[in-house]
């Protein structure tokens, strides 16, 4: 199970999700969030992690400009949630609403209505939603470390994307959920 750990803000942070077995990390740049880094912190997270994880840059952005400082980070994903051409050296992953048709310019799809506010994911429209595609789907949406088993095992996603269920605050990793959270992905449970 892909288990991405979002909303890092901290090279600490993004080496600890690290050491706790996360398959990759997401970074938000230039988005309305409390987790959003400026550029110089984005590089200096990547930078502690490269690698060794999957690194995901994150943004909802509409700018052509603020994808190509994006770019010039050379993360190994960009993910979107506005039509944006991504360059084929990176894994695209375009958030979806599960309602509207997917988008075919994308490698892998993130089935998002929280956006880190925590707001759970409705099991029965991400089945729904799965359906209607045969690109890779991340499921994210208040997913924590006592309910994230359980969804994986009703929704059968490709992978799960985690942020405020791990959180100390907005911005700060607990990793002792983020540990709690991998190891109940990966159908270990204490």
């Amino acid at each position: 199970m892909y288990v991405k750990v979002c909303g890092i803000t901290s090279p600490k942070d993004a080496e600890s999700a690290v050491a706790a077995g996360a398959d990759a990390i997401g970074i938000i740049l230039f988005t309305d969030s409390k987790r959003s880094v400026t550029l110089r912190r984005a590089e200096a997270i990547l930078k502690a992690v490269s690698g060794k994880v999957e690194t995901v840059c994150v943004t909802t952005t509409r700018c052509p400009a603020d994808i190509s400082s994006i770019c010039r980070l050379s993360p190994d994903a960009i993910q979107t949630y506005h039509d944006h051409t991504i360059p084929d050296r990176f894994v695209s992953i375009s958030g979806w609403d599960g309602i509207t048709l997917p988008t075919d310019a994308a490698d892998c799809l993130l089935l998002d209505a929280s956006h880190g506010r925590g707001i759970p994911l409705n099991v029965h429209h991400a089945k729904a939603a799965i359906a209607k595609t045969k690109l890779p789907v991340i499921l994210s949406g208040g997913l924590t470390p006592s309910s994230v088993g359980d969804v994986i095992r009703s929704v059968g996603p490709a992978g799960v994307d985690v942020s405020s269920g791990v959180e100390i605050r907005p911005g700060v990793k607990d990793l002792n959920q983020v540990k709690a959270f991998i190891s109940a992905c990966r159908g270990e449970y204490p």
